[in-house]
């Protein structure tokens, strides 16, 4: 999964990659597990976890879908606004960190509950329509609905969400169309993306003022066989959802275990809302990189400052362009990191603070680490970005690390976010 640059926010990163051979720094902390199945060794029973907190998974995706790995995915409960015996809870939903909002494939929402979300229209009464493209050339189209998104304990009301592909307005697609539709659980690898980024909004005030954002569309006619550019004020944008949980919502902690081996079956961490709100949630040592208002801090590698540096669960692998690691020679693994034995870099990363936190990290061959069949986990996973000024810290960034989440312009312990800690 690979970021594509949006004009105030970033967002997800959605790449597929080809499965040769395969079937279908910081401490982890309590209720995480590993399951290395190089290793033979069972896991224990994961303790229970806190109200403010959800098990994610690593694992091989929805059924009847291939080529998932290193994909981070969680439960989701989608309600009828205000009404809590019309819901459904959505299993292997793809946790981004790099982008904001929820997004569901209208395929997968049950016909009485999909029925009844009530979907957000402009003043000419024509639906508002979200569309969302990334950088492995595939995109998301569908209407905006609201709904009550309900993460275990934790409740946000009445938000904007994405239904991707929508079957009744699918023929006006092509203005929001970056190359191949997300149209499908087979398509995306997940029932939907929920986006969990360091922001409150998935545009901002860049689609509040300028009808030509890229984001929001609203339908020409009732038929909406085209569509037209719309200025969206935030409170129609899709939100993240921890922003607005009644409580523990001035950020959030991505706590994964460690993987020691190549590969692994999979795996199970946390995702913990809030920052210093409650006992599962506080930081007691580390290094605080505060990032510029689009999130980004900067990486430095082989004598480069890339200055546009975000960490993200959304990526399957640890991309940067390098000039010391081959690339796969493969068309099916264009773009991935082939190295004749894993090579150890070690980077810097800087936050927007000053402070710094060297990091060290190891890219493998991807053709070797995808023929290991039945593993889903991939700590070396890697490949190019091509950009010169981009670092993506992938999913293999978080394995044994506990990466704290500071939201913008939420106050708490580290300081006001944007922000990360680890």
């Amino acid at each position: 999964m690979r970021t594509l640059k949006a004009p105030s926010r970033l967002a997800a990163l959605l790449l597929t990659v080809v499965l040769l051979g395969a079937a279908g720094c910081g401490g982890s902390g309590t209720g995480t597990t590993a399951t290395p199945s190089l290793s033979g060794a069972t896991a224990p029973p994961a303790a229970p976890l806190a109200t403010n907190a959800i098990a994610v998974t690593v694992d091989a995706g929805p059924a009847a879908t291939a080529s998932n790995v290193n994909r981070l995915y969680a439960d989701v409960t989608i309600c009828e606004v205000g009404n809590a015996t019309n819901c459904q809870t959505i299993d292997h939903v793809l946790v981004d960190t790099g982008s904001t909002g929820v997004r569901i494939l209208a395929s997968v929402i049950s016909p009485t509950l999909n029925l009844n979300l009530s979907r957000a229209t402009q003043s000419n009464g024509l639906p508002l329509l979200n569309c969302a493209q990334f950088a492995d050339g595939s995109f998301a189209w569908g209407p905006v609905a609201r709904a009550d998104v309900r993460l275990s304990a934790k409740l946000a009301t009445n938000i904007p969400i994405q239904i991707i592909a929508d079957a009744a307005l699918r023929n006006s697609e092509s203005e929001c169309s970056f190359g191949r539709s997300i149209s499908s659980v087979a398509s995306l690898g997940a029932k939907g993306i929920i986006g969990l980024g360091l922001s409150k909004e998935d545009c901002g005030v860049g689609c509040a003022f300028n009808a030509n954002n890229g984001f929001y569309y609203s339908c020409t006619s009732a038929a909406c066989a085209s569509v037209v550019g719309v200025a969206v004020g935030a409170n129609q944008q899709l939100k993240n959802p921890v922003s607005l949980f009644a409580t523990d919502n001035n950020g959030f902690v991505v706590d994964l275990p460690a993987v020691t081996v190549a590969a692994a079956s999979g795996l199970t961490g946390s995702l913990i809302f809030g920052i210093g709100t409650q006992a599962n949630n506080q930081f007691v040592t580390g290094t605080i990189l505060t990032t510029n208002s689009l999130g980004y801090f900067t990486t430095l590698i082989e004598g480069r400052s890339l200055r546009s540096s975000f960490a993200d669960t959304g990526s399957n692998g640890i991309y940067f362009d390098s000039s010391k690691v081959p690339l796969c020679a493969d068309v099916d693994l264009t773009g991935f990191y082939c190295p004749t034995v894993p090579v150890a870099l070690t980077a810097t990363i800087v936050g927007a603070n000053g402070l710094r936190l060297p990091v060290s990290f190891s890219i493998g061959n991807a053709s070797e680490l995808l023929r290991m069949a039945g593993n889903t986990v991939f700590p070396t996973l890697g490949g190019d970005i091509g950009d010169s000024r981009i670092f993506d810290w992938g999913l293999p960034f978080f394995y044994g690390r506990r990466i704290y989440h500071g939201i913008e312009g939420e106050t708490s312990v580290l300081g006001t976010g944007p922000l990360y800690a680890l």
